[in-house]
């Protein structure tokens, strides 16, 4: 690498975008937009506008493999499978430890307590609903309290069965779905009620004692200034090097420009490295300011400087290696729309459906956990991993950017 030429060709690179007024009306827009949504909203990192709805809820049960655990299972409703995940609660895991699941998400956990008095089993039931969002573990906690109902008024009826009672007429199954049994607060004691009236005598069932309890997830409700904040950023990013810069190096091809470097004393890899050099820095530049305007203290932590510069290494080598397989300008541009298009809508399936490891193949899947977990300060262990895999992609998309750029990029 010979220093003087990178220089030429960065000041050529910094003249061409001095020239780009669309870029530059469109960086300036962004620009004003974060100045905008500060303004709007000087709180910073207290706001509590939140995105309401919980798109997944986690069933969390100690006895996992237990009838009830089976039972509710079995009966989770279509609207629901895909927004409701089972998993073992670990005994050893304390009800007041801090837990952290997803933004957006929600949990009930079913924990095993010691026995009764009467020996009947005790349980505990923790509701975690997302910071503010109260309302939106509604139609999961009414499923839950539903299908418990049903389960336990089916364990009475059978012990009433034993003792030759005709359950069906006296002890039969309300319509759960047009009232409120299920609810906690009477669960209990309306089947207990019942079981005593249909059997005639003051015996107690063997039913468990459940307590509901109820607490706020940490640093689970999605912060909507946060959310607007990370998009732009991710905009400023993908539009320098996944758009502009593939638009650019297309109608240097057309013009001649771009064989000329070729045929000049520069070589293949100084004017790719000048490429390399410029515009994950341009967008960075324009990604630091915005990020900066919506929360200045973002500015200090390493996490954000390394979710930047990944995801400005990945976004190049995808912008690069469009551009050296596309032909014209146009085809650029095209390729480019169709590319972030397809994306998310792959994305968007996989949220939807619950399907796993494919999103993981995307920068962009990785992307706004990462910058929304900076700017919110709620960076977690899991977050690095993000990081880590946003990382290898971005090495593979440079890798590949290379190879292709070589081979026909420059002609």
């Amino acid at each position: 690498m010979r220093w003087y030429i990178l220089k030429t060709l960065l000041h050529k690179e910094a003249l061409r975008h001095a020239t780009n007024r669309g870029g530059l009306m469109l960086a300036g827009l962004l620009v004003t937009a974060s100045l905008v949504l500060s303004a709007m909203n000087p709180a910073g990192e207290q706001s509590n506008v939140l995105v309401g709805g919980v798109r997944l809820c986690f069933i969390h049960i100690e006895e996992d493999q237990g009838p009830w655990a089976s039972h509710l299972r079995a009966s989770v409703p279509a609207e629901l499978k895909n927004h409701i995940r089972f998993n073992k609660l670990d005994a050893n895991l304390g009800p007041d430890r801090t837990i952290v699941y997803p933004p957006g998400a929600g949990a009930i956990q079913v924990r095993t307590a010691s026995p009764s008095a009467d020996g009947n089993p005790r349980y505990g039931v923790w509701l975690w609903h997302p910071t503010g969002d109260r309302a939106g573990m509604t139609i999961y906690e009414q499923w839950f309290w539903r299908e418990s109902y049903r389960f336990f008024h089916q364990q009475a009826a059978d012990e009433l069965k034993k003792t030759g009672v005709d359950s069906t007429k006296a002890f039969p199954l309300p319509d759960l779905d047009s009232d409120g049994l299920w609810e906690n607060r009477i669960l209990i004691e309306h089947l207990r009620d019942r079981f005593i009236a249909a059997r005639g005598a003051a015996s107690t069932p063997s039913l468990p004692d459940v307590e509901l309890k109820e607490k706020a997830l940490s640093g689970s409700a999605l912060d909507m200034r946060a959310a607007i904040a990370t998009a732009l950023v991710m905009f400023a990013l993908f539009f320098t090097c996944v758009y502009m810069m593939p638009s650019l190096t297309c109608e240097e091809r057309e013009r001649g420009l771009l064989l000329a470097q070729a045929l000049s004393p520069a070589r293949a890899r100084e004017i790719l490295a000048a490429k390399f050099l410029f515009y994950p820095t341009f967008g960075i530049m324009l990604a630091t300011l915005l990020a900066g305007i919506h929360n200045p203290n973002v500015l200090t932590r390493p996490f954000f400087w390394l979710a930047l510069l990944s995801l400005a290494l990945g976004s190049l080598g995808i912008g690069m290696s469009i551009a050296s397989l596309a032909r014209t300008q146009r085809s650029a541009s095209l390729a480019a729309l169709c590319y972030m298009l397809v994306v998310a809508l792959v994305l968007v399936i996989c949220q939807q459906n619950n399907i796993p490891y494919l999103p993981d193949l995307f920068v962009e899947s990785h992307a706004p956990l990462i910058l929304h977990a900076t700017l919110t300060n709620q960076t977690r262990p899991y977050h690095w991993i993000n990081l880590l895999e946003c990382g290898v992609l971005a090495v593979i998309w440079v890798g590949v950017a290379g190879f292709l750029f070589r081979k026909r990029g420059w002609q």
